[in-house]
């Protein structure tokens, strides 16, 4: 195995893949923006694009990838790890490696010098697992999160059902209502279904395990997409969940450990072994995210 830490690109030692279904179980609101699009009926109206000729709402990669990593932060600083918003300079890259440089300039300045190996050292010892996972400025994440679209099982559009409903502005020095201020609200009706796919490479099985933990949430309703949260939108749960593993350091029914803080998983009864790897799908998909959720429970991470 290469001496390399999982954090570089430059060898896959594993791919694994979480897909399914993300299905709206209230209004779902991911919206445009405060302007209007030309010719919307609505105030706020929902994100659309065009698939096979049709404009219908979706789910954008990046909005997932908030939701996991906002919820990551609070999983990781429950364990007492130090970690980054990732938001935009809020991220380890931005800060200082010492006097004069910050990591991003360090890193860049070994890069410029030929020392490729020791800029991926100091990546990997400095920067925090969510900059690893999800990504920091100049440097690619570990977990990729695609748009999720209403298609079914056979890859055709669905048709998505949207509601609008109108809303008022409230004074919040006279709590009385604000004047003029009548504003209509588009969103996915409950039931939409909406396919994602979360592919992932070099990942320690601890951190399947939160990215694992975050989906569990997901689909219980402790966690939320879109817009208008705290009026009982963006609910969803998790609907044909599937899961795919392969590569090196997937050996027999085995995840192998990728760093010294990682443990090997033996996911035995779970699993079926297939052309594309390690494969698991319904009850026994979420039974495989279980067992790396205990991984993640029970790692313990050495202090910087």
């Amino acid at each position: 195995m290469s001496s390399l830490p999982w954090s570089t690109h430059s060898v896959i030692r594993r791919e694994a893949v979480f897909e399914g279904y993300l299905v709206a179980e209230s209004p779902l609101r991911i919206g445009v923006g405060r302007e209007p699009p030309l010719g919307s009926a609505v105030d706020l109206a929902v994100l659309r694009i065009k698939l096979d000729g049709k404009l219908v709402p979706y789910i954008p990669g990046s909005s997932l990838k908030g939701v996991f990593r906002s919820t990551a932060v609070q999983l990781a600083n429950q364990k007492g790890l130090t970690v980054c918003s990732g938001l935009s300079k809020q991220t380890c890259m931005d800060h200082n490696f010492d006097r004069i440089l910050t990591l991003l300039e360090k890193i860049q300045e070994e890069m410029k010098n030929g020392n490729v190996a020791n800029a991926i050292r100091l990546f990997h010892e400095r920067a925090c697992l969510l900059c690893k996972v999800f990504g920091a400025p100049s440097f690619r994440g570990h977990a990729e999160f695609c748009d999720s679209y209403p298609v079914n099982e056979n890859g055709d559009v669905e048709d998505v059902p949207v509601g609008v409903r109108t809303g008022i502005a409230i004074n919040r020095r006279t709590g009385a209502v604000h004047g003029r201020q009548l504003y209509q609200v588009e969103y996915v009706e409950p039931g939409a279904r909406f396919r994602f796919s979360i592919r992932t490479t070099n990942l320690p099985n601890y951190a399947l395990g939160l990215l694992a933990k975050v989906m569990r949430m997901l689909s219980d309703g402790w966690v939320r997409i879109g817009g208008f949260k705290t009026r009982g939108f963006g609910e969803v749960r998790v609907e044909g969940l599937h899961f795919t593993a392969s590569g090196p350091t997937v050996q027999g029914t085995k995840m192998l450990a990728l760093d010294e803080e990682d443990v090997e998983l033996d996911l035995a009864g779970h699993v079926s072994s297939t052309s594309r790897g390690l494969e698991a799908s319904g009850d026994e998909a979420w039974a495989v995210l279980a067992k790396l959720e205990e991984v993640w429970d029970r790692v313990k991470f050495k202090p910087k």
